[in-house]
């Protein structure tokens, strides 16, 4: 089968498309045709050997369908997945509607469940509280300020540029700080929890000085903080969760910004990666078939 193949950590020129052996399954996975595969930070870092690889190596998340007339999400840990067939744990997986596209359904598979899991078991949110979420433009965070809406929460989030400005655009009643120019600890008082999707020390130390002294500071990043407050969050890909997201996205309370596709090649990975080490991405950047 064709894949993407890394040879080299930290050296994406040693990217080719080879011809490798479809991979073997296990008793708990699936051998699916792949159809979508979206881009996120974590499959750069994996690349960049950041979380400790082997070479040769195949990269990536992955959308697939398993047998005519199932279509199905699925988180595969550690990459091998930019290539035609993947294996996938079955409990992992999710039914994607049928008016969902695979490129939608991919774009919410890594960052989606996290936000999912970040705004209903990290910060527990219900209606009336007030929520500050981080990066509101990012693959979690635009998920989550949609998820906390939705749950009736007052929002506000940060973003710069295309991000804020998009932001303001789709989402009216969120209040939107720039977090170039605007400090979002003059306006913002007693609020219930933060997300963070930031992790940097000055972040935290305002996200604290404007939570409850109830409240809850739920981060992705940061790995620890001395305020009990703080909520270490790790994603935990689980079926369950991404049906759910799948559900939101087929009856319109979710939706997704895609920054484009590109057919899956080598060339076409390094592109996707440079965006993504330059910050360039205008949402989710999905290759496809």
């Amino acid at each position: 089968m064709k894949a993407v193949v890394l040879h080299e950590i930290d050296n994406l020129d040693s990217l080719t498309d080879d011809e490798v052996p479809a991979p073997t399954i296990g008793r708990d996975e699936l051998l699916v045709q792949a159809h979508a595969q979206a881009v996120d930070p974590v499959d750069y870092k994996i690349a960049a050997g950041m979380l400790g690889s082997e070479t040769p190596l195949i990269l990536g998340s992955t959308v697939t369908d398993f047998k005519v007339g199932d279509r199905i999400a699925d988180q595969v840990r550690g990459g091998a997945n930019y290539a035609e067939q993947v294996a996938v744990p079955t409990h992992f997986a999710a039914i994607i509607p049928a008016n969902v596209s695979y490129v939608d359904a991919a774009s919410v598979v890594l960052g989606g469940q996290t936000a999912l899991q970040a705004i209903n078991r990290g910060l527990n949110v219900s209606a009336g509280q007030k929520v500050l979420i981080h990066g509101g433009s990012g693959a979690v965070g635009y998920v989550a300020v949609q998820l906390a809406l939705v749950a009736g929460a007052e929002v506000a989030t940060t973003a710069s540029g295309w991000g804020a400005e998009m932001l303001r655009q789709q989402f009216p009643g969120v209040q939107v700080f720039d977090y170039r120019a605007d400090d979002f600890t003059t306006s913002l008082h007693d609020v219930d929890g933060v997300l963070d999707t930031v992790g940097s020390e000055q972040v935290l130390a305002d996200s604290f000085k404007i939570l409850k002294p109830s409240g809850k500071l739920a981060s992705v990043v940061a790995h620890q903080s001395d305020d009990p407050r703080f909520v270490r969050l790790i994603n935990k890909p689980e079926g369950a969760n991404l049906q759910v997201l799948f559900s939101k996205l087929a009856d319109g309370t979710l939706r997704t910004v895609i920054d484009s596709t590109l057919p899956l090649n080598a060339e076409n990975v390094r592109i996707a990666y440079a965006k993504i080490k330059a910050g360039g991405l205008h949402g989710k950047l999905v290759f496809t078939d």
